[in-house]
């Protein structure tokens, strides 16, 4: 995913499993292993959630039913952030609330990653400041909770610069 990121692809990230077993959802119980997608809709219809798709504002777990949101600014998880100017800072806002315990919410800019907060709560709110993102590059979470349980938010995307 990180190789099609720094392509210039614009993707939003959900999971899901390969099981067949008639547990939809469920596939983590009968084999240990599942992924799920979640989808941040403003309503609960066919047209929003299909909006909620096309703008990308989905997030992955590995299973658990961890509830996630991000945001960058006042821009979702999925978004594209109005171009600033050079010096300018970003406010990311992180609240998770997890199955079990948060160990850690790592932060992914451009494939690396550039800040972990340690944690040790079911429920937890982050903020914090980052230098501004430059064209092209996108940052996203990944949640790791102590029992394995995973998450990771859609990137949000640094707009590019307007042609001249």
């Amino acid at each position: 995913v990180r190789d099609a990121l720094d392509r210039g692809y614009r993707l939003g990230f959900v999971g899901s499993g390969d099981t067949h077993d008639g547990h939809p959802g469920l596939g983590h119980l009968a084999t240990g292993t599942g992924g799920l997608a979640a989808i941040l809709s403003e309503e609960c219809t066919r047209e929003g959630v299909l909006a909620a798709m096309r703008a990308r504002r989905t997030y992955a777990t590995n299973g658990p039913r961890i509830i996630l949101r991000f945001s960058v600014d006042s821009t979702l998880m999925g978004g594209t952030l109005p171009p600033s100017k050079p010096g300018d800072e970003h406010t990311i806002a992180v609240r998770v609330i997890g199955t079990g315990t948060i160990a850690r919410i790592d932060l992914i800019r451009s494939g690396h990653v550039v800040l972990t907060a340690d944690q040790d709560q079911r429920e937890v709110a982050v903020a914090s400041r980052i230098p501004r993102l430059e064209p092209g590059e996108y940052v996203y979470v990944r949640i790791v909770q102590r029992d394995g349980g995973l998450a990771w938010s859609s990137p949000i995307f640094a707009a590019e610069p307007a042609a001249p």
